[in-house]
């Protein structure tokens, strides 16, 4: 599955040492930043903008790069 295939729900593989940010849903700027310590699944909820997805992660939303995510298959199941 392609990057450009992903569907509300698709679980997505997160490399360790990227960075998400949790954003402030008044005001849209970063209310909290997290480091991924391990590699973990995140849930593909949509594309905030062309290079940034939104993600659910441990039950709240979270953005995270594009370049930095994959969708989940064998070749990154742990």
């Amino acid at each position: 599955m392609g990057r450009k295939n992903l569907k509300h729900g698709d679980l997505l593989y997160l490399p360790q040492d990227i960075t998400i940010v949790r954003p402030d849903p008044e005001y849209g700027y970063p209310s909290a930043v997290l480091k991924i310590e391990k590699p973990t699944t995140a849930v593909f909820i949509g594309e905030t903008t062309e290079n940034e997805y939104s993600i659910l992660f441990k039950g709240e939303k979270w953005h995270a790069i594009r370049n930095q995510v994959y969708p989940m298959s064998e070749n990154n199941a742990y």
